[in-house]
């Protein structure tokens, strides 16, 4: 999945969360550790296999399930230090979030589930051999733009679409956590 993908995703567990058991819409903190989660599995392990090259696939340390419970108390730990236990939560889904949807993204694309991508040590994908970071980037971008290129409505196209549109609508409904935050402050700003 792309990052955007995964943000989004975690936004509306997050949102419907939030909006189910606490009764009030995202705070911007929460989406901000929304956004940090949503994306760490993909920015540990990223690096870890096509930069320094200590892992063989882009799926290890950061996306496997035996990690998964230890970074969430880890989060749990720091955020209870500086009293917002809530933010824990927060990153929490959108990091437990992260694996599920890139399996979800998986049955999507090719209609079964590699679970290897899950669970490191124990297993993991094949190594890649595209190269360095920027190399693996410039390949999946290339691959995407022409999946775009090529038209026809695939289902992986309508589901991006689908949920952009969705999550936008939550995101406006929810008071546009972040941005309305912002703009508030600088019309407080303003004001002075």
């Amino acid at each position: 999945m792309w990052p955007w993908e995964h943000l989004a995703v975690a936004y509306v567990l997050y949102s419907l969360a939030t909006n189910t058991i606490a009764r009030e819409p995202p705070s911007a903190c929460g989406v901000l550790a929304v956004a940090v989660g949503s994306q760490f599995p993909d920015l540990l392990d990223k690096p870890l296999a096509w930069t320094v090259g200590l892992t063989d696939a882009g799926y290890s340390v950061g996306h496997s399930i035996f990690v998964a419970p230890l970074v969430c108390l880890g989060a749990y730990a720091v955020a209870a230090r500086w009293g917002r236990r809530t933010l824990a939560g927060a990153f929490s889904i959108a990091y437990l979030s992260h694996p599920l949807a890139d399996l979800l993204s998986q049955l999507l694309r090719d209609g079964a589930v590699d679970p290897r991508t899950v669970l490191w040590p124990l297993a993991s994908p094949p190594a890649t051999a595209h190269g360095g970071f920027l190399d693996h980037l410039g390949l999946y971008v290339g691959r995407y733009v022409s999946l775009l290129l090529a038209g026809g409505m695939t289902l992986q196209v309508l589901f991006q679409l689908l949920l952009g549109l969705a999550v936008f609508s939550l995101w406006v409904a929810d008071g546009a956590p972040v941005a309305a935050d912002m703009w508030r402050l600088l019309r407080a700003r303003r004001a002075r």
